[in-house]
């Protein structure tokens, strides 16, 4: 299986366009310990000709560009893409307001669960996606769902999509009671598995570690997961905003009820932060903070990275 970080940060992208923060000033400025980075999406293939993405960003145009292997074939027809699906996490803006750049008539399959799919469905701007080329298709709620393009061809991978504590999108929250805003209905993470029976975990949105989380990843060949903010008070210390971390869904990288501390004992051949927020410290590969997330045995990814599992 072929894996590359499409874009690696949260949402509002790396620098933030309205921040001046320490991370943000730097890598406005170029510097080369700091990489800009795009809002969080994966694009992964069995044969490193046709892709599945995972999430559809606001950035994806650029992040289509950036890629070679994503672009057009200059041998194929004057339009043509080898993106042939697109599965999708959760109904956050960072997830899905890519699909918008996807309404020129290439034929793919939009595969979500019905949380999602009814946010799509209700909302009229989505219906610039031409149902005559993009084909709909639910994720399993039990077990895998094997991937196929617009015209029903195996792609050569499966997908399993699980719940994981997590909120619903900011843009639902009005009217709403705050101990409702987390559920196990509005986030769910992917397991993709290739025919060889490899897996790569991609969980870019994550309240906290359950059981059921470790017991699902234990074993596998590389877990995405949610590495929004260092700690849970960052962006009230950071004089960014009033929420923590718990309040906007996400578990912190550090601390004893943190994610590097929740994965500890659990057996994995990589783990790769993905999703950072750009007031995260870990985004400074000379950071303190990047170094101990380094020495705990995590990666941190960047756009381009590419893994092969």
């Amino acid at each position: 299986m072929f894996v590359r970080v499409l874009g690696a940060a949260a949402g509002g992208g790396f620098p933030q366009w309205n921040c001046r923060c320490t991370g943000c000033t730097r890598a406005r400025a170029g510097d080369p310990a700091v990489k800009p980075r795009t809002q969080a999406s994966l694009a992964v293939s069995a044969d490193a000709r046709r892709w599945v993405l995972l999430n559809a960003s606001p950035d994806l145009p650029a992040q289509l560009r950036a890629a070679p292997a994503l672009n057009p074939d200059i041998s194929g027809p004057a339009r043509n893409s080898p993106v042939h699906a697109v599965v999708i996490s959760g109904g956050d803006i960072d997830c899905i307001a890519g699909l918008l750049s996807l309404r020129e008539g290439h034929p793919f399959t939009l595969y979500a669960d019905p949380f999602v799919q009814k946010i799509i469905d209700n909302n009229e701007v989505f219906s610039v996606l031409n149902r005559d080329f993009v084909r709909c298709a639910p994720l399993s709620a039990q077990g895998e769902t094997e991937l196929r393009d617009a015209q029903n061809q195996p792609l050569g991978l499966w997908v399993e999509a699980f719940p994981v504590p997590g909120k619903i999108p900011l843009y639902q929250e009005a009217g709403k009671d705050a101990a409702n805003l987390v559920n196990d209905q509005a986030v769910i993470g992917l397991s993709l598995r290739a025919a060889s029976g490899r897996k790569v975990f991609f969980i870019p949105g994550c309240a906290r570690v359950t059981d059921s989380i470790r017991h699902l990843v234990s074993g596998g060949n590389v877990l995405f997961f949610d590495g929004t903010l260092w700690a849970d008070d960052e962006m009230i210390t950071a004089g960014m905003g009033t929420k923590t971390g718990a309040r906007m869904g996400h578990i912190s990288v550090c601390g004893q009820d943190g994610s590097i501390a929740a994965f500890a004992q659990t057996p994995l051949a990589r783990k790769i932060f993905i999703h950072i927020n750009n007031t995260n410290p870990i985004l400074c590969d000379d950071s303190q903070e990047a170094a101990f997330v380094r020495a705990a045995g995590w990666e941190i990814a960047f756009d381009g990275m590419e893994v092969t599992v």
